[in-house]
């Protein structure tokens, strides 16, 4: 169950899309007809990378469409697929029984690496969770959030993997407060911070004195109290939003001014106890709007209904938005 809550650190990179291909897959497998070569598609897919086998079986195990083979590896689901109905349900009851085999062949080490469970600090619950840096300093979790302290300097350095956070700069600090992201850093000596690490994107916003935006590619920013920053590989760019609108996030509020699509489908998504998908067509779109992250399903339909879209949820696990 714990790997049911945990979103992966290096989403942006491998499972995100594999698990996207596979909601994908899942929803054209549930017309009543699928054709052969439709499942010829399907087997290439899955033999293609290992990610796509495991994030397959990790959907069915959520989904409980196949509840016989919690975990079992795309392989019996494959061949199941392919046989009539009384067939497929023998085969996909057999399947269960290598189920252990196959998550022992995961691996420790990849599964630690995979969903971060070595975070100094993590959340893998829906509520903000707050702990006390070694500096004194009080720090509040996100949905999905996963930091690491650096090892050379564990009190004020830290890399944000996923997730977002907020920092209190009204405690005393006697060092720097740095905090990493895959796009760039901030640095403050007595800042409140919001960090929110997106895939697309870092947004930053900053309360209570200034701040120093850097990106890998050299460029350098002072950000002053009340601004909201995005912080790409190379590029870093005032937000419309004040830092209040990006901090509401903390009393469970996702506030945005001309947003994408895809920040906000991941956004709401981390609150969400399921795999979320928006259609290609809606993701090259931009939204304003306030969405409250303590009813994710009310979100998404708020966002679906603003995109002239429908939504259907599938029980707990799924929710898929498509055109009307």
């Amino acid at each position: 169950m714990l790997l049911d809550k945990l979103t992966p650190s290096n989403a942006p990179d491998t499972l995100a899309p594999a698990m996207q291909a596979a909601v994908e897959w899942e929803v054209r497998l549930r017309a009543e007809e699928v054709s052969q070569v439709e499942l010829k598609q399907f087997d290439a897919w899955l033999r293609a990378d290992p990610s796509h086998d495991h994030a397959w079986a990790r959907l069915q195990e959520r989904l409980g469409r196949f509840r016989a083979l919690q975990g079992a590896p795309g392989e019996a689901v494959r061949r199941a697929l392919q046989e009539p109905s009384p067939t497929r349900r023998r085969m996909l009851k057999a399947g269960a029984g290598v189920a252990a085999a196959v998550l022992a062949g995961v691996g420790t080490r990849q599964l630690v690496k995979m969903y971060s469970l070595d975070a100094d600090y993590h959340n893998g619950d829906f509520a903000p969770k707050t702990v006390t840096l070694n500096v004194g300093v009080p720090l509040t979790l996100g949905a999905g959030a996963r930091v690491y302290a650096a090892p050379e300097r564990p009190q004020g350095n830290l890399y944000l993997a996923s997730g977002q956070i907020a920092t209190d700069g009204r405690a005393s600090i006697k060092q720097p407060l740095t905090v990493k992201t895959s796009h760039g850093l901030v640095r403050t000596d007595s800042a409140r911070l919001s960090v929110d690490a997106l895939r697309r994107h870092t947004v930053v916003a900053v309360q209570g004195g200034d701040a120093i935006l850097s990106v890998h590619g050299g460029n350098q920013v002072r950000a002053s109290d009340g601004s909201a920053w995005s912080l790409s590989h190379s590029r870093i760019a005032r937000m419309p939003e004040t830092s209040a609108d990006i901090f509401s996030w903390t009393a469970g509020t996702l506030v945005v001014m001309d947003r994408a699509v895809p920040d906000v489908v991941e956004a709401v998504g981390r609150y969400y106890d399921g795999f979320v998908r928006f259609p290609d067509s809606a993701m090259s779109r931009r939204v304003s709007g306030v969405f409250p992250l303590d009813d994710p399903k009310a979100a998404l339909r708020q966002l679906a209904g603003g995109l002239g879209l429908s939504l259907t949820f599938y029980g707990k696990a799924l929710a898929v938005a498509s055109e009307v």
